[in-house]
């Protein structure tokens, strides 16, 4: 079983086996340039010690101060947790780095940015060698204001390394000067791809759906094409961003509830404003009869899903606002009974299309693999609202449905495919999905498709495979013909050999046949670990292996780009609005890239929480208790 450590001197993550943790050990060791300084030093200064605990933790000499790594660490605190430059010189901060250790040093504002420049240009280094093994790079991209008036772009690269780990690091974050137009940014976008060495290696970028973007994407595919790199496929390039497509969508099945929303935005702002309002609430509900349960919530304008909830936690109280109106006559923002009517008839689509946009916008940054369970159950559910006698619902499902179906007209099978390479999933599940979403006819036809365009993937990639393993091939036989050549079993192993080869291609069963015929993992394992099960099966499967380290890496929204312009909100703050472009870019990527190397992303991919996007109005809890 394999195990994660870090090393105290590069404060890197390598894998090792218990079983032989000290070779594994000595192995980086021998690799980590700052233990070979620290080695030198040691020996002229003091000693370096391993720690008693497991044979893996690197303790120094507490005799021993390097200012050097102390100013180091520094400046990456500084990094991954946006500190002010300035700290360094706070007084309380010195009084505790003295009180550590008397030999620490007074460290200066600009001898900081410095110090976190060259952090910058070392952790840049790291990341390109990491980029070279990378097999296959998929992109996001977007475009920000800053409160400097000031856009930027930040573009951001997802892989899987070669421990069939998903990682996610800022490329660039750079400014760009108007206008946006489609050319400039895909101007911008491939010169990044240049710079980092990256353009044969890049398959897909992730787009929201403005204009620009599609006109961007035909440039980049101009230039992408131009390279004539037989891996890169212009037919899945362009991803659009699921969650902003959910978002356009679900906005048609908010706009007839207009009203409701707004009242029950004012009726939650009107509570939290005072806290008597709020106790003379919960006595309207307890002589009522009416049950106290979980509290209100109070939504995000931005983040439509939040408004979901807020309507969702309402809802239980709908009888209680009125009763509420009798006797304050200063509330007006009573919902009126066909509203709630209306809410009702859409609350099962509107809590389906939520589900998914959580899902989307997850912390982890989920890939294409996830994309079409949810997506599916949305369109299932608008099929039935489509196929239901409410007139109401039948025309909103239909204008729903139409959009929907505007933006992922133009095929790309990167989710299907996606999916089939996860084992909970496989074609079994495309077929149960297209059998619900489709007519049989049409439903035999995209099956088909989707079979023929797995073979031909299939067909390309055991080409690419079998290239790749031709010239570790040729040294074998080469070597097993050179081992004897007198005797006569050289002859008889040769003719052998040759016979192997001539029947490789006459197996029964193709290595995505065998795949497919294998049983699905457990949906509901909650322990289930889809990298690490590729990790497992490369062996067995390595041509299809290949495949799904392409196709999992695919993200399926800008989200990575719009948490990177969170990070960036809380760099470039109304006390640091003064910092050349080039500083914050320095900052706001290498804090992607530290805060990468310290993150364990070998764990099951979830989706994320968004309980920040609602504000909770509890209720007094005394008065709950007496309900």
């Amino acid at each position: 079983m394999e195990t994660k450590a870090k090393c105290k001197f590069c404060y890197r993550s390598y894998v090792y086996h218990p079983g032989g943790a000290t070779t594994t050990l000595n192995r980086h060791l021998a690799n980590c340039t700052q233990y070979q300084n620290k080695l030198a030093k040691a020996k002229a200064q003091g000693t370096l010690n391993f720690g008693p605990d497991d044979g893996n933790s690197l303790v120094v000499n507490p005799t021993e101060y390097d200012h050097e790594h102390t100013r180091e660490l520094i400046a990456k605190m500084i990094i991954a947790h946006e500190y002010s430059f300035r700290m360094v010189e706070h007084k309380w901060f010195n009084i505790l780095m003295k009180w550590m250790n008397g030999n620490y040093e007074f460290i200066g504002r600009k001898s900081i940015k410095n110090e976190c420049m060259r952090v910058y240009e070392s952790e840049k280094n790291q990341l390109k060698r990491s980029l070279k093994e990378a097999e296959s790079i998929s992109l996001t991209t977007d475009l920000w204001t800053s409160n400097q008036n000031l856009q930027y772009m930040c573009l951001v690269a997802h892989y899987i390394d070669e421990n069939w780990v998903l990682q996610c690091r800022v490329l660039n974050f750079i400014e760009v000067d108007p206008p946006h137009t489609g050319i400039v940014i895909a101007q911008a976008v491939f010169e990044c791809m240049v710079e980092w060495k990256i353009e044969d290696k890049v398959t897909t970028i992730t787009l929201d759906n403005a204009t620009n973007n599609d006109t961007a994407v035909t440039n980049l595919k101009a230039k992408l094409l131009a390279r004539k790199n037989s891996v890169f496929d212009p037919n899945y390039f362009h991803i659009r961003c699921a969650a902003h497509i959910v978002n356009l969508v679900v906005n048609d099945g908010l706009q007839p509830i207009d009203n409701l929303i707004t009242c029950l935005r004012n009726t939650v702002k009107y509570f939290k404003r005072s806290p008597s309002r709020m106790y003379k609430f919960v006595e309207v509900c307890n002589n009522y009869s009416v049950k106290v349960g979980r509290g209100l919530a109070l939504d995000v304008k931005t983040r439509w899903n939040s408004t979901y909830k807020m309507l969702d936690t309402c809802i239980d109280y709908k009888d209680a606002f009125g009763y509420y109106e009798d006797v304050d006559t200063s509330y007006v923002w009573k919902p009126s009974d066909s509203d709630w009517v209306l809410f009702g008839k859409i609350r099962p689509i509107l809590g389906t299309m939520a589900e998914a946009t959580t899902a989307f916008s997850g912390s982890l940054y989920p890939t294409a693999n996830c994309f079409y369970p949810y997506i599916v159950k949305v369109k299932r559910a608008l099929i039935g609202a489509q196929q239901s006698r409410d007139t109401y619902l039948m025309s909103m499902a239909a204008a729903m449905l139409e959009k929907f179906d505007k933006y992922w007209e133009e095929k790309n099978n990167v989710m299907v495919i996606a999916t089939i390479l996860d084992p909970r999933f496989k074609m079994r599940y495309i077929k149960w999905c297209f059998a619900q979403i489709f007519d049989p006819v049409r439903c035999e036809i995209e099956i088909n498709d989707i079979n023929q365009e797995l073979e031909r993937l299939y067909n390309k990639y055991e080409i690419l495979n079998r290239q790749k393993m031709g010239d570790n091939g040729m040294n074998r036989q080469s070597t097993i013909a050179s081992l004897d050549t007198t005797s006569s079993m050289a002859s008889i192993a040769s003719d052998f050999q040759s016979f192997l080869q001539s029947i490789v291609t006459e197996s029964s069963k193709s290595e995505l046949l065998i795949y497919l015929d294998e049983p699905n993992e457990p949906i509901d394992n909650k322990h289930f670990n889809l990298l690490r099960y590729w990790n497992v099966n490369c062996h067995r499967f390595p041509v299809v292996s290949s495949l799904a380290k392409r196709f999992l890496a695919v993200p399926v929204s800008s989200v990575s780009s719009e948490c990177t312009f969170s990070n960036a909100g809380r760099v470039i703050d109304d006390y640091r609005s003064s910092l050349k472009p080039a500083t914050v870019q320095a900052l706001v990527c290498a804090s992607s890239w530290i805060r990468g190397t310290y993150e364990d992303n070998n764990h099951p991919l979830v989706v994320g929480d968004d309980e920040d996007d609602v504000e909770s109005i509890e209720f007094p809890k005394c008065m709950v208790s007496s309900n």
